[in-house]
């Protein structure tokens, strides 16, 4: 039997990857606060398939549509990175594009 080879090629292609610095960040974030980075809203947040929903009393959460979105965000610290964003909910952190809209939820 042949191995399959498990090699990820890094050659650029067309999908938008976020910056060393906001990966070292969300690294940091990831050991201090013991949560997983997920990764599943990066793309998205590229081509406005996902918003961070804002209830009336401030809770802020990313969402994708009424049946797929993240615990409450906790942290979206203030970075030196222009394009991106980490938001720490209560369970995991996430990458985000920086042009992620904002829209009130209920």
């Amino acid at each position: 039997m042949k191995k399959k080879n498990h090699y990820i090629s890094m050659n650029t292609n067309s999908n938008p990857k976020p910056s060393d610095k906001v990966l070292q960040y969300a690294f940091n974030y990831s050991l201090v606060e013991d949560k997983p980075i997920i990764t599943d809203y990066w793309l998205d947040s590229h081509s406005d398939k996902c918003f961070i929903g804002i209830k009336e009393n401030n809770e802020k959460f990313l969402v994708k549509n009424k049946e797929e979105y993240t615990s409450t965000i906790v942290k979206l610290p203030k970075l030196d990175t222009p394009d991106e964003y980490i938001a720490i909910t209560e369970n995991s952190i996430y990458i985000v594009s920086s042009k992620i809209g904002k829209r009130k939820v209920k």
